[in-house]
């Protein structure tokens, strides 16, 4: 019979060896958006299926586009946003081809707090967001430059500077000529922290086999973004940008 010193030693031993490794944390795959206008406020919600969702990693989303638009979302009931201690700033539920997008006529000033609920159903069950996020002010794009050139499967570095939110949202389309006028394209979300000035999205995040055969155009969006997460839901109030925040280059496979 062992020891009980020898048993302890085993134990030890096993605590530090025998522990299932853990996998690296990845991004959220429930997301409400709220982006702010002057005059406006646009709110929806990205509720990828398994299925979409091609490429996930601790920053990243990434998924294809077909007929210029994403795949239909998850229903996860009706998606709602207040100002915090103030009023409702409006609700949004799940059209018929499978988006949740709406525009309502609000002013919100930088600094303002907000907050959201996902109703939720069989499909996303439903969370209350109990941390606030802010209405940030905006970041200024430094790289890309317009003009840039990319690779299937090369890194993309992107840089900025400015604004006072917690992240920075990097939205990357790989498509035929503009991406707002593109039938098939390759749609990659990023969201990392903003007082880095500068993050480098992986060259895995542009899988060759991927992307769509006839791509010539990469454009590059980078936008200031208060994110909340809370386990697999996020929170993310993006201010509406301007053509500063956008860069278009060249794509080569």
């Amino acid at each position: 019979m062992p020891s009980p010193r020898a048993s302890l030693l085993a134990l030890a031993l096993c605590a530090a060896a025998c522990r299932r490794p853990g996998g690296p944390a990845l991004a959220p795959r429930y997301l409400v958006g709220l982006s702010p206008g002057p005059s406006f406020a646009v709110l929806g919600a990205t509720l990828y299926a398994d299925r979409d969702l091609v490429y996930r990693d601790a920053q990243c989303l990434g998924v294809a586009l077909a007929g210029g638009r994403e795949p239909p979302m998850l229903d996860a009931g009706r998606v709602e946003l207040w100002v915090v201690g103030g009023d409702p700033i409006g609700h949004v539920d799940r059209s018929a081809d499978g988006r949740y997008h709406a525009a309502v006529r609000t002013a919100l000033e930088p600094g303002t707090r907000v907050a959201g609920n996902l109703v939720g159903s069989s499909a996303v069950p439903g969370h209350r967001f109990h941390t606030p996020a802010r209405i940030p002010r905006a970041i200024q794009r430094i790289k890309p430059d317009a003009g840039f050139a990319l690779r299937a499967g090369e890194a993309l570095p992107v840089t900025w500077r400015g604004g006072d939110s917690s992240h920075v949202a990097l939205v990357v389309t790989v498509s035929r000529g503009p991406a707002d006028a593109a039938q098939t394209a390759w749609l990659l979300t990023c969201v990392v922290p903003r007082g880095r000035g500068r993050f480098v999205i992986p060259a895995g995040a542009f899988p060759r086999a991927r992307m769509p055969s006839d791509a010539d155009t990469v454009t590059v969006t980078v936008a200031a973004d208060d994110r909340v997460v809370e386990e697999e839901y996020a929170l993310d109030v993006t201010p509406v940008g301007s053509a500063d925040d956008q860069a278009v280059g060249r794509f080569a496979r």
